[in-house]
């Protein structure tokens, strides 16, 4: 049997498959009374560790937008005489922003 990792909300898992030693000193971590501090201090570092490791990997995960996010962008820039900041043009999110905060004035002045 391997650990799952568990989002309840929204019935997400992903089991973490960890070599039979690790898993054996986690499943006695995690059995240890928690009258102990030293093993609640161990419980809160290793939660502090996983949640470090994984916000970490997620942050250095950029997601470049999208080749018509970019062209999107360009016009809108060009219409509304603005200037592109590079994280738009690296960040997907950063991007997103940018759009949806010109997107509405871009679309009024080519009604004009």
């Amino acid at each position: 049997m391997s650990f799952v990792l568990v989002y309840g909300d929204h019935e997400i898992a992903l089991p973490l498959q960890f070599e039979a030693h690790v898993e054996e000193k986690l499943i006695r971590l995690m059995r240890a009374p928690l009258e102990s501090p030293l093993q609640e201090r161990r419980r809160l570092e290793l939660s502090s560790s996983i949640v470090e490791v994984i916000s970490s990997m997620l942050e250095n995960n950029v997601i470049p937008p999208s080749e018509k996010q970019v062209k999107y962008a360009v016009a809108i820039a060009r219409e509304l005489n603005l200037q592109i900041p590079a994280t738009v043009l690296q960040h997907r999110d950063a991007m997103t922003e940018f759009l949806a905060n010109h997107a509405e004035t871009y679309r009024k002045s080519r009604v004009r």
